[in-house]
């Protein structure tokens, strides 16, 4: 992801010859490949096919990976639990951590069947 943020959208060769040039211990194509395929099913960064290869791109910028990461992990907490119980702990937050809490509610009661 670093070298994507960096460089811009690249092949899996492309990153891998950046990666193993400062490497003491190279990594395989195929273990890149299989990175840069994860990432892809889960969101991270985006492909468009080039002949017979992907160019991989960021997809999204760098200072917004918390964010995204956080945006993902409540949404799994609503998967999981259930939007009310996140509403209830956004009821528990109080002080300098109010404004989350209703950010935290509207988006239980936008999940709310």
């Amino acid at each position: 992801m670093a070298h994507l943020w960096t460089v811009g959208p690249a092949t899996v060769g492309e990153v891998l010859e950046a990666l193993n040039r400062g490497s003491k211990r190279p990594l395989a194509y195929t273990t890149l490949m299989t990175i840069l395929v994860r990432l892809h099913d889960k969101g991270f960064v985006t492909r468009t096919r080039e002949a017979r290869h992907f160019r991989y791109a960021a997809a999204f910028p760098e200072d917004a990976l918390p964010a995204e990461i956080g945006r993902r992990e409540l949404q799994r907490l609503i998967d999981r639990h259930g939007a009310g119980t996140l509403a209830g702990f956004a009821a528990d937050l109080v002080g300098p951590d109010a404004e989350l809490a209703g950010r935290l509610r509207a988006l239980a009661d936008r999940e709310d069947p």
